[in-house]
């Protein structure tokens, strides 16, 4: 098995230190997280891809685990999230790469691939479809579908005078082991409220506990802070089709997916219109949001098979 190390990297201007996994030689493969989780979440995938002959990059993102986490909103756009990706590149003299991207991951993966498609030559997302960018910003349209529904914690989270991260924040063991078993196929045992999920260990899951008792979840609260923004930023790619080839896969008991196959969140009849280069979809049986974790061995294997086509 390739080994790995996590180095502390300083990308953008001014800079930012990330804490990043690295493994493997060969084509690069960047892995980005979504929320709440941290480049952990890709251990599965991390050292197959290295033994199949590739370097992996997976960070934890900005305000995520031992990378910094900056106090402004506003430092959580979708520019600097991406500008981070693009640092990584060049700080490892990376001219292309194929980038995957699960949950807000799937989000900054596609919109750098939108700014930089010279930069990449795939792009497989996960749980989240491309959703590009429409009439009005995805919180504002939850805001007046159904505020309730199962989006509508995106607009809580756009309460500052009432942080939502305070209430994270006071119990993160609580809170991480909650979020895991809410978006996953499995039921919580009720007997047992300290039990985990049947994906994660004690040891991997105390690897969550630490990494969000150091960063707290105030930065990844401000991803979302950023939707609105991000859709004034965006006007330039309004309606863009992505340039790179590109491949999705989620969860059949995703509530993402369930969501996007009723035409909620952005996968239709008409998705493959959205891309130059469509290469298909696969959804897992028996996996949840965190795919990735649920089905290690079943996402790696399709993942493997879509850098086979890069080639």
């Amino acid at each position: 098995m390739a080994s790995s190390e996590i180095r502390s990297i300083a990308v953008g201007a001014p800079p930012i230190n990330l804490s990043v996994t690295v493994a493997g030689e060969g084509p690069t493969v960047v892995l980005l997280h979504g929320f709440p989780e941290i480049g952990y979440s890709w251990r599965h995938q991390i050292h197959a891809l290295a033994d199949a002959g590739y370097q992996v990059i997976a960070p934890d993102q900005r305000g995520y685990g031992w990378s910094d986490a900056p106090a402004k909103v506003i430092d959580y756009d979708i520019f600097r999230l991406a500008g981070d990706v693009i640092g990584l590149l060049d700080h490892f003299e990376v001219d292309q790469a194929t980038l995957v991207g699960h949950d807000w991951g799937s989000i900054i993966a596609w919109n750098t691939a939108l700014f930089r498609p010279d930069r990449f030559n795939g792009l497989m997302l996960m749980s989240v479809p491309y959703q590009p960018r429409g009439e009005m910003s995805f919180d504002d349209r939850i805001r007046e579908a159904d505020p309730e529904g199962p989006f509508g914690y995106m607009v809580a989270f756009q309460d500052q005078d009432n942080p939502v991260e305070a209430l994270l924040d006071a119990d993160p063991i609580s809170s991480i082991r909650s979020v895991m078993w809410s978006a996953s196929a499995h039921e919580p045992d009720p007997d047992d409220p300290n039990a985990l999920p049947p994906f994660m260990t004690a040891d991997e899951f105390e690897n969550y506990c630490r990494a969000f008792a150091r960063s707290g979840f105030g930065g990844p609260i401000n991803y979302y802070r950023n939707l609105g923004r991000n859709w004034e930023l965006l006007r330039p790619w309004h309606e863009a089709k992505v340039q790179v080839p590109t491949r999705f896969l989620g969860g059949r008991e995703d509530f993402v997916v369930e969501a996007a196959d009723q035409g909620m969140s952005g996968r239709s009849d008409s998705h493959a219109d959205r891309f130059v280069d469509y290469r298909g979809e696969k959804i897992i049986e028996g996996a949840g949001h965190w795919v990735q974790q649920e089905k290690p061995d079943e996402v790696t294997a399709d993942l493997l098979e879509f850098l086979v086509t890069l080639d």
